[in-house]
């Protein structure tokens, strides 16, 4: 049940920017691809876009390059990455796609594999979630502090993140 009350409050966060509709399904399963295509691919890829523009010569953040806008940027995309995060970790049940959202390009692996991996490990999925929010706080916290060289060192490490979910649930090695 409050498993299922974390689900409904993340849903409800949510749904301002119409994500509901297309991350929960009418079992309340949560539809992890459109979570990740709708707000976990989008905050990723602005803590890259803002990291790489800061990029120093030792590859970490350089704090002159920062602007606010960047510090505010970084935040923001680490918020929402947190609470996608926190979505998946609280969901009861996981689909991999809506049956609208299972086609896949030549050389991935097909939804229906991806559901395999996480109906065999679900739990292993909820943790990789929770490991991946922590990472994202520690990010926010960084970004609000306006330290570079941790906020750095963590976009740096978000790889690592996304790789140990991929590895295992998108791209397995059979």
């Amino acid at each position: 049940m409050r498993i299922a009350l974390g689900i409904g409050a993340a849903a409800l966060a949510f749904a301002a920017s119409g994500l509901v509709a297309q991350t929960v399904a009418d079992d309340g399963a949560l539809r992890i691809r459109a979570v990740m295509q709708d707000a976990v691919n989008p905050a990723i890829l602005t803590i890259w876009d803002v990291g790489n523009n800061a990029m120093s010569d030792d590859g970490g953040i350089d704090p002159e390059l920062m602007t606010d806008e960047s510090w505010d940027r970084l935040a923001h995309a680490s918020a929402e990455l947190v609470e996608a995060s926190r979505m998946i970790a609280a969901a009861d049940k996981i689909s991999a796609a809506a049956p609208d959202n299972m086609g896949t390009a030549e050389g991935e692996i097909s939804m229906e594999d991806v559901q395999r991996y996480i109906d065999n490990d679900t739990d292993g999925l909820r943790e990789l979630a929770l490991e991946q929010a922590a990472h994202a706080e520690k990010l926010l916290a960084a970004a609000r502090a306006k330290d570079a060289a941790t906020a750095g060192d963590l976009v740096a490490g978000m790889d690592l993140v996304c790789e140990s979910c991929h590895a295992r649930y998108w791209y397995p090695e059979g």
